[in-house]
């Protein structure tokens, strides 16, 4: 009787390992949530934008938002593994808010901002249809990664930098930088169309793309204080040009090494 009484009394006052790991994993899903939530409020600030009225802003809010989005994605991995709850239904709710934000997000961006000028044929919306391509390859690219693997490199260019580069355009429209006056950036609608679509193939590629930030990351605390510093003083300097131009340098090294390593093998 006194041994029951004492495994009860243990059994209350144990300290519930499993409620608290539950707990804890709360904290990555809010980052993993913030950033879904910034790809739907973009969706709704690029719903808002027309072309008569001129409010260009929209675009721009809207464009900010998804590299927003990327900073919340950019936390939540590295959240759970330090709390050391990382799990299948945190991944799902990652790819989930990814398709959303670097899919979904970007596609309706683009349309509204420069595919919906495009003509239609037979009644069919070429608009429509190029603006399709690429969150198709998103979620494509996303279902992907998810069946593949860990490794030391991405396998096509990952979702978030496609969906940073093709919605971070509008926002070079008009910028002011740092030592010059305001600059104007008009894009010709179909060198965005060839931008966009081969942005959207190449996440569905077989090109190898480097986990750039994951090796940042690994490298120590110093490593990523000197990352996130010259970070700020881009975005201070240069704005959205430091984001366009950062996206854009991560996209060319990937295509550069694949072609450098392509013409390598055929040497041998």
């Amino acid at each position: 009787m006194a041994e029951s009484f004492y495994f009860r009394l243990k059994k209350k006052y144990q300290k519930p390992v499993y409620n608290m790991s539950r707990r804890k994993s709360i904290i990555p899903s809010i980052f993993t949530m913030g950033n879904m939530l910034m790809g739907f409020v973009s969706i709704l600030f690029s719903a808002k934008y027309l072309s008569t009225y001129g409010n260009h802003d929209y675009l721009v809010i809207a464009g900010v938002l998804i590299f927003i989005g990327a900073i919340f994605d950019a936390f939540d991995g590295a959240i759970a593994r330090a709390l050391n709850v990382e799990s299948e239904i945190g991944m799902q709710l990652d790819s989930l808010a990814d398709a959303v934000s670097y899919g979904i997000a970007p596609g309706v961006l683009a349309y509204q901002a420069y595919l919906h000028k495009l003509p239609e044929i037979f009644g069919i919306s070429i608009g429509v249809a190029v603006a399709a391509v690429f969150p198709v390859c998103a979620v494509y690219r996303l279902a992907r990664f998810n069946c593949e693997e860990g490794g030391q490199g991405f396998t096509g260019l990952p979702s978030p930098p496609a969906g940073i580069i093709v919605s971070i355009v509008p926002a070079l429209y008009s910028v002011d930088v740092f030592y010059f006056d305001e600059l104007y950036f008009d894009v010709n609608i179909y060198v965005y169309v060839a931008f966009y679509v081969i942005i959207a193939l190449l996440m569905v590629s077989e090109i190898d793309y480097s986990k750039l930030f994951s090796v940042i990351w690994k490298k120590g605390k110093s490593a990523r204080i000197i990352a996130a510093v010259v970070i700020i003083c881009l975005l201070l300097l240069f704005k959205a040009w430091s984001i366009f131009g950062v996206a854009g340098i991560y996209v060319l090294w990937g295509i550069l090494k694949y072609i450098y390593n392509f013409f390598k093998k055929g040497k041998k």
